[in-house]
């Protein structure tokens, strides 16, 4: 609101009385409405309903969210892999069975749940203890989304899709989420090979 009405100002103090007309403003300051009504618009990430209950199959939780809350950066989690991985996997969509799709938008929720109290308060949350706690919910997601009931040519999609070193902080904290997954036998023992990581 500030920005728009100091432009306003500025125009509306170069016209002269008789010539003020919506006319009289230059064409650039087209964008000023705009510019007032997102500043107007804004909300609070602790009490909007997209940080407390982020919408289904949507990826922009990370940066109208967490983004918003802690400024980490085009490489920081919630812009440079939050968000990003999200698209990716969100794109490579039809790649996927229609059981993989529905775990894929089973864990897109769950990871962004998982990062809701970090979403909607700041308290002793910084850049670095947020890319934890999100890494932290990876596996976890993952299983309880039912990674280890898909089809083995999903798990061969998915590890097209992202890679696995890129979704988790390391092979043995997988590993040990796989291991103690209810029907995870078969996933273990295909990831677990090293050309996998």
């Amino acid at each position: 609101m500030t920005y728009g009405l100091l432009a306003f100002l500025v125009v509306a103090s170069s016209v002269s009385p008789s010539t003020f007309t919506a006319n009289a403003f230059p064409t650039s300051f087209a964008i000023i409405p705009d510019l007032w009504s997102r500043q107007s618009n804004s909300t609070d990430p602790a009490t909007s309903s997209l940080c407390t209950n982020p919408p289904r199959d949507q990826c922009n939780f990370y940066a109208d969210c967490l983004e918003t809350q802690y400024s980490c950066g085009p490489t920081g989690y919630p812009i440079g892999f939050g968000q990003h991985f999200c698209e990716t996997f969100d794109a490579s969509r039809p790649e996927l069975s229609s059981k993989g799709q529905a775990w894929l938008a089973d864990t897109m929720e769950c990871l962004q749940q998982a990062l809701v109290p970090e979403a909607t308060s700041t308290d002793g949350v910084t850049c670095d203890s947020l890319r934890k706690e999100a890494f932290a919910s990876h596996g976890p997601c993952y299983v309880q989304g039912g990674l280890c009931t898909l089809p083995p040519s999903d798990w061969v999609s998915i590890v097209g899709i992202v890679g696995l070193k890129e979704l988790f902080d390391s092979k043995e904290a997988f590993l040990a989420t796989l291991s103690a997954g209810e029907g995870c036998l078969k996933a273990y023992l295909f990831f677990l090979k090293d050309a996998v990581f």
